[in-house]
């Protein structure tokens, strides 16, 4: 999911690109932020992106759900926010903040029998690849952003998470909503523009 471009969840404009990628962690327990850390900066880096910035806010739901109705006229929680501080994000650096939210994680995890670390980690990887320009707008594109999800997560050992064994291929139903909700954001913003 994304927001506006250039402005962060506090409003804040992008900074100069810093010379390597930083990776800061906000809201969780250590060993969950390594592994957020790791798998942030590796998604980055399998597309290209060596520096730049990027601020992880782990949340709950009702502080998502906050930022959600703020940003994306949608008052429920959602899992992952990406919000893309760059000028121009055709450049590979990335100046940004993603706002991931542990309690849908939680949710999701217990719906598909799986491990809401396992959840976050495919959060974080989502949002990334939105910094790297896959978007999923259109079947095609989400199904494209997904199968990346997965070769991703797979080779970092999280293995497949969006489709996981248990989910027998099959779109995930908070996945599906979460897709027609942004496109109704989307569409609800470029009114107020």
């Amino acid at each position: 999911m994304r927001t506006r471009k250039g402005q962060g969840v506090d409003g804040s404009k992008a900074r100069t690109a810093a010379p390597r990628l930083t990776i800061t962690i906000s809201g969780a327990r250590p060993p969950v932020a390594s592994e957020l850390r790791r798998v942030c900066r590796e998604t980055l880096q399998r597309e290209g992106i060596l520096r730049g910035r990027l601020d992880v806010a782990v949340v709950n739901a009702a502080v998502m759900r906050t930022l959600h109705r703020r940003w994306m006229a949608d008052d429920t929680p959602t899992d992952v926010l990406t919000f893309d501080l760059r000028d121009d994000p055709q450049k590979k650096y990335v100046e940004a903040q993603l706002v991931v939210c542990e309690s849908v994680a939680r949710v999701a995890a217990r719906r598909n029998r799986g491990d809401w670390r396992r959840e976050l980690a495919l959060y974080a990887v989502h949002g990334c690849l939105h910094l790297c320009g896959y978007d999923d707008r259109r079947a095609t594109d989400a199904a494209r952003m997904h199968r990346r999800e997965d070769e991703i997560l797979t080779a970092l050992g999280c293995g497949a998470v969006y489709h996981s064994p248990d989910s027998a291929g099959v779109r995930r139903p908070a996945a599906e909503k979460n897709r027609r909700t942004v496109q109704a954001s989307r569409r609800k913003l470029r009114k107020h523009r």
